[in-house]
């Protein structure tokens, strides 16, 4: 794993091995280190764009990909899954930061506060469509679309089964494709 430049270890309880550039952890197993540093050096790019195309703001969606790593590092040993785990938490960290905009958006608004226009804002259509699908549809198509996670790792992380995973898909198809065609995206 390449650290970030600048990355400055002191004051976190451990110091850079030369060798690896990984930090050593106190009272953590090497190899334990070794695999959450290629799983985060594996999934950590993927993550922060699936999060990224969700919310439209990548300094968000990197703030909880790191989130999601930092919570995942902090249950190691418990997590039988933990790349779904990773998007389950990135996924559960964005829909907090949208309930928080929505709140905040609807403080400006009745305060008649004007924000300037700068750059073009992020088109919601298709995720304000994929949010209104009901939670148990909603979360397998972020999962298997947005995330990219294969069906059998959306059950995993769901603890469902892969029929359950399959048949809900097909459902979430079904009801965003009635929804397109209905005409439900609004035209700016």
């Amino acid at each position: 794993m390449e650290l970030a430049p600048g990355l400055a270890l002191e004051g976190y309880g451990g110091t850079a091995d030369p060798r690896s550039r990984l930090p050593v952890l106190p009272g953590v197993a090497a190899a334990a280190q070794e695999a959450f540093a290629e799983l985060y050096e594996a999934e950590f790019p993927r993550l922060a764009g699936y999060l990224t195309a969700l919310t439209g703001d990548p300094e968000v969606a990197r703030e909880a990909a790191q989130e999601a790593f930092t919570r995942l590092f902090a249950r190691w040993r418990r997590v039988q899954e933990p790349r779904g785990f990773v998007y389950v938490v990135g996924t559960n960290l964005c829909k907090r930061h949208w309930r928080q905009g929505g709140r905040e958006r609807s403080a400006v608004v009745s305060l008649g506060v004007t924000t300037p226009t700068g750059r073009p804002a992020h088109d919601p259509w298709l995720r304000d469509l994929v949010e209104r699908l009901p939670v148990p549809l909603r979360q397998v198509v972020l999962l298997h679309y947005y995330a990219d996670l294969p069906v059998a790792e959306v059950a995993a992380a769901l603890h469902r089964p892969v029929g359950t995973v399959k048949r809900r898909l097909h459902e979430a198809r079904a009801v965003l494709s009635d929804a397109v065609l209905s005409g439900e995206r609004s035209t700016p």
